[in-house]
């Protein structure tokens, strides 16, 4: 039974890590994000050091066109596991049907910051989204 359950658990895992790279990721060296219904979700993957106190939030988003699905924050692959080392957050965004009616564009702005001092030692980051229709074969 217990065998049962672990193969399950693992095909799980498998098809969720298989679908993740079927999705487009954009990083503030590709801000602009071009998405079609499609493929309505994508991630945005930022450079991050929680160790630091240091943190993305999200400030800025339609809540008409878009949901935020998911953030994680993802550890170096490093084998060496070095404590305090920087990684990644991911932000997972689904763009609602609403998005595709018409060609939009929208913004989404991250501020990079630690929640306890002043924004004027934050970063912004801002991405542009434009959606569009699947062209039909």
């Amino acid at each position: 039974m217990l065998k049962a359950i672990f193969c399950l658990i693992f095909l799980c895992l498998s098809n969720l890590v298989f679908a993740a790279g079927n999705v487009p990721v954009y990083t503030d060296a590709k801000p602009t994000a071009m998405i079609t219904s499609a493929q309505p979700t994508f991630i945005i993957k930022l450079k991050a050091n929680p160790t630091t106190g240091y943190s993305w939030f999200l400030r800025g988003y339609d809540s008409n066109l878009l949901t935020p699905v998911k953030h994680v924050f993802e550890a170096p692959k490093n084998t060496k596991k070095l404590v305090g080392a920087p990684g990644y957050e991911l932000w997972t965004f689904h763009v609602k049907p609403a998005g595709f009616t018409v060609p939009r564009q929208t913004m989404i702005r991250f501020v990079y910051a630690r929640p306890w001092e002043s924004n004027n030692t934050s970063t912004t980051v801002v991405f542009t989204l434009m959606t569009s229709q699947s062209s039909k074969s």
